[in-house]
């Protein structure tokens, strides 16, 4: 098999996003996206030092390149990953392009001829919320998502009140959202890690007529065994996992039945090849993905081929939402930035059958959408203490 010298990689920042255009000396280019966002000056300096060691190797040593880039000097940590995580998509893009195949059947697809997905709906206050849930079932959709009974609040305004009236806030709030969008719409809860263990079991608890799709994040993802303990006290599904990066942390999150449904990011877990590693992990214990992207067009596109190449497939995220900008609407963020973008249509989108990813970086995209650093910031409490946010 004729094989495709690596000539460059190069990492490309672009509005509020990263990623990673890989040349072979044939000419092609593959493209893939960093899911790591709140670092992406560090995860651009991870990439710069992949591209000393990719130059002038095989393109099509995508396992081999995977381990070794993940376990060199045992230091994989979120921000290597993510950069692992484009690069290792952007070298299945080139090898979809040589072989004149969309990368789903790389994978073994099509599993399904499409894929259900659900939009963001966030809001500042509980009728914003609202409108923003009936626009989105207007606009097509029949799952709702992104659903902060808690307010997507401007990051200035301390967290404050008890938690008997954040409690009866919250589930009022989700009511009405029920209300708005009727029986038939399913409603994905994101709670965004606020919660302690004991504020998450009650709030599940208060909110299982409402008969949620899942409850996303109810409290930080770092304990698996807290995940858990959480979980078994409730009947709603948990779904959880989109900071997690190590095929490791995934099989403890689902030896201890800590989810119901798993939420790997393409971008942060290793790209597709990290993310068939998870996908088979979960289909082992029966559980269903809900794979993570908050990202561009880029990554919803490999979310998607991941999609439609594996069996345990719940739901696709559509971000529809920006909530680094307050930006919310019923189409997909960032399609300037794409040549190509999915496009939903009855609650669903399909893959295109082109080569590759199918799509890529529109040319000049660094110069048009100058990069938006994004700063470190954090959400208080009234006492000034810190809180998730």
């Amino acid at each position: 098999m004729k094989r495709s010298t690596i000539a460059r990689v190069t990492p490309v920042t672009a509005d509020k996003y990263l990623f990673v255009e890989i040349e072979t000396a044939d000419g092609r280019i593959g493209v893939g996206e960093s899911g790591a966002w709140a670092h992406i000056e560090a995860t651009r300096t991870v990439i710069e030092k992949f591209a000393e060691y990719l130059v002038g190797r095989d393109a099509e040593e995508i396992e081999k390149h995977w381990q070794i880039l993940c376990r060199f000097g045992s230091y994989a940590g979120s921000l290597v990953m993510g950069a692992l995580s484009a690069v290792d998509v952007a070298l299945w893009d080139l090898k979809g392009q040589r072989l004149a195949e969309p990368i789903y059947a790389l994978l073994g697809g099509p599993y399904r001829q499409k894929m259900r997905v659900y939009g963001h709906a966030r809001g500042a206050t509980r009728k914003q919320l609202v409108e923003r849930s009936t626009l989105l079932k207007a606009a097509g959709f029949n799952a709702v998502g992104h659903v902060n009974p808690f307010l997507d609040e401007d990051v200035d305004k301390p967290v404050s009140g008890t938690f008997a009236s954040r409690l009866r806030f919250a589930v009022e709030t989700l009511e009405e959202v029920r209300s708005a969008i009727g029986p038939d719409t399913d409603l994905c809860i994101e709670i965004h890690r606020r919660l302690r263990p004991a504020e998450a079991i009650a709030l599940g608890d208060s909110i299982s007529h409402i008969m949620p799709l899942f409850y996303e994040d109810p409290i930080r993802p770092d304990s698996a065994s807290a995940m858990c303990m959480v979980q078994n006290q409730l009947k709603i599904p948990i779904a959880t996992g989109e900071r997690l990066f190590t095929l490791q942390q995934f099989h403890q999150l689902l030896e201890s039945g800590g989810a119901r449904y798993l939420r790997p990011c393409l971008s942060l877990c290793g790209g597709f090849t990290g993310a068939r590693k998870v996908a088979a992990l979960a289909e082992v214990y029966d559980v269903d993905l809900i794979p993570h992207n908050t990202y561009s067009p880029i990554a919803t596109v490999a979310s998607m081929h991941l999609a439609a190449s594996i069996p345990n497939l719940l739901i696709l995220e559509y971000p529809t939402a920006r909530y680094t900008d307050d930006i919310a609407s019923t189409g997909l963020v960032a399609q300037e930035l794409a040549v190509r973008s999915p496009v939903q249509e009855g609650g669903y989108v399909t893959v295109e059958d082109r080569p590759g990813l199918g799509t890529s970086l529109v040319k000049g995209v660094a110069e048009a959408f100058p990069y938006r650093p994004i700063p470190i910031y954090t959400r208080l409490n009234i006492d000034g203490s810190p809180t998730e946010h």
